[in-house]
């Protein structure tokens, strides 16, 4: 019995090192406080993913009801859903609360939503030129 204590000791502390080391490398130390000028960037770029959120929404919108629709208009909702939603909610949370845990969610969900709209609008700007006409 004494030797099975000290084995869930030993297993103990190896979990709680282990924890450390993995906080200690995400980098979970935010401000107490977040400032007017952080909360105002989280709110901007939590709009511009909700807005390109609700805007993957309507293709889907306009194709309701038509018999010819095959499904695809619905591809991209469901790829920003999976994408741009959550990350949106959690910029929205994070300027709303400003503290603790939804502040050091908001921060890495900044740097994602920036780069996810990076790419959105890079992918807009090659469409444009592809489908300009040529003279």
């Amino acid at each position: 019995m004494v030797e099975s204590q000290q084995d869930n000791q030993g297993k103990r502390d190896l979990s709680s090192r282990l924890v450390a080391i993995l906080k200690d490398v995400a980098g979970d130390e935010a401000p107490a406080v977040v400032t007017t000028g952080l909360r105002v960037l989280f709110l901007t770029i939590a709009a511009a993913t909700l807005a390109l959120w609700f805007a993957s929404l309507i293709p889907a919108y306009e194709s309701w009801g038509d018999p010819r629709e095959d499904g695809f208009s619905f591809i991209p909702a469901s790829y920003t859903t999976i994408t741009l939603l959550p990350v949106g909610i959690f910029l929205l949370i994070g300027a709303i609360v400003g503290r603790g845990k939804p502040l050091a969610r908001a921060r890495k969900a900044l740097y994602i939503s920036i780069a996810l709209l990076f790419i959105v609008m890079a992918f807009l700007i090659l469409q444009f030129i592809a489908n300009t006409p040529e003279n």
